[in-house]
């Protein structure tokens, strides 16, 4: 009997010791699964997010950032990648592989968790850097907010303007010799950059280089006051230097001597004083263009692209230009740019102005669109509305970590519950044969 004791006590106590090890074992792998619950639950979410920066299949990048590493591929065809980098992330641990083709991977594997200043910057052999924030609204990787959609229901309602309006974007002194002059040199040079181009998107795309390789941002004016000498055609040909809306006046104007449909857009754009959450009700600040080519809308933003500036009375280049606004991806174009009213400019009938048919011309893609005097009655849209079905990284991260870690806690008990009803069985068998 005392036999049989001793070895009760004896498997009892291995029984505990086996608990025991077994629940430290369970509490060490959820604490491993789970990490640090104060910076990894909230700064590196399990799933992935994914940002295609643009359509050019020659000039993109598509980032995606899962709980531990970013990753990114594209192609820079003519422009290869030398490098790239994450800022504001601690140290950077990275791979890059670039082919001859410009096709290119890399995976860079952050120290700290991202936060909401960090940046994606891919630079290229001509010196020229794309930089990309990566986190907005302080919590949400690459958030698709909608703005995208608003972006292009504004374009696809362009509205036409007046010949009078057409022919001030083309010079300043409403003459109809100067008007039809600087539409000859526009024509002229359209045919230069363009002319030999037998596809539409390559004429788009080589005139959007263009004008940011040869026209440079007029700070002086900028800073002071901005006039209609600075923005109209004719000017910005002589002095190669102008604000926004001469940028994308000169480039429509050339577009459409190429037979090329092309909008104008005015509306918000991040700057020093406007940031991401102030796109939807911040003031109307910039003006850049799109294009319909084959049925698709292409954005363009020759200003964005170009680092000329005229600044100090002197023609300065702050750094090699890049294509990163030509054909950027909508989602890209929606983190920096809201688009509140697009016109359609007919500059090559401005000359109705002064044969007193003052009238405007419909639209060619659509008979219904709205006239001018309709848009000049037209309130700034509300712009960005949160889906309500969409959760910040924040709680994603958390209710996937919590089921993830409930999950695993089930598991653990489910075999400690095995292990003791098998131990109890195999103790009763023992038991009774001992007694015997």
């Amino acid at each position: 009997m005392n036999k049989a004791n001793n070895v009760i006590i004896e498997k009892f106590t291995a029984f505990f010791l086996a608990v025991i090890t077994l629940a430290l074992v369970s509490v060490s792998a959820g604490a491993a699964e789970s990490g640090d619950s104060s910076t990894d639950a909230v700064k590196k979410p399990e799933k992935c997010y994914e940002l295609v920066t643009g359509g050019n299949e020659e000039y993109y990048s598509k980032i995606t950032i899962n709980s531990r590493s970013v990753l990114i591929s594209g192609c820079y065809k003519n422009d290869p990648v030398t490098d790239i980098t994450l800022q504001s992330c601690g140290t950077v641990s990275s791979t890059l592989k670039v082919n001859p083709d410009g096709t290119f991977s890399s995976v860079l594997n952050p120290s700290e968790p991202i936060g909401s200043s960090d940046r994606i910057v891919i630079t290229l052999k001509s010196g020229a850097k794309l930089s990309y924030l990566i986190m907005y609204d302080d919590n949400r990787y690459f958030p698709d907010n909608k703005l995208s959609e608003q972006n292009l229901s504004v374009i696809e309602k362009a509205v036409p303007t007046s010949a009078k309006s057409w022919a001030g974007y083309v010079t300043d002194e409403l003459t109809e010799e100067g008007v039809k002059q600087t539409l000859d040199e526009v024509a002229y040079l359209a045919d230069y950059i363009a002319g030999d181009i037998k596809d539409d998107y390559k004429k788009l795309e080589a005139i959007a280089k263009w004008v940011s390789d040869n026209i440079y941002y007029d700070r002086d004016a900028k800073e002071n006051s901005v006039t209609q000498s600075e923005i109209c055609i004719k000017n910005v040909l002589k002095s190669r230097k102008t604000v926004c809306v001469g940028y994308s006046a000169l480039f429509s104007a050339l577009c459409e001597a190429q037979g090329l449909y092309v909008v104008n857009v005015k509306g918000t754009a991040t700057s020093d004083t406007v940031d991401y959450s102030d796109l939807a009700d911040g003031p109307v600040n910039h003006e850049w263009c799109a294009a319909l080519i084959d049925d698709r809308w292409i954005w363009v933003d020759c200003v964005w692209n170009s680092n000329l500036k005229f600044q100090n009375n002197e023609y300065v280049s702050l750094g090699a230009n890049t294509e990163m606004y030509f054909d950027i991806s909508p989602l890209a174009m929606s983190f920096d740019h809201c688009a509140y009213l697009a016109e359609k400019r007919y500059y090559f009938c401005a000359g109705e102005y002064f044969s007193q048919q003052d009238t405007t011309t419909p639209d060619s893609r659509n008979e219904s669109t709205p006239s001018a005097e309709t848009s000049a009655a037209a309130t700034k849209p509300l712009i960005y509305t949160a889906p309500e079905n969409y959760s910040p990284v924040t709680s994603d991260v958390k209710s996937h970590e919590e089921s993830d870690s409930a999950n695993g806690n089930l598991t653990w008990i489910a075999v400690l519950t095995l292990f003791v009803a098998v131990f109890i069985v195999f103790d009763f068998i023992s038991i009774k044969k001992l007694k015997k």
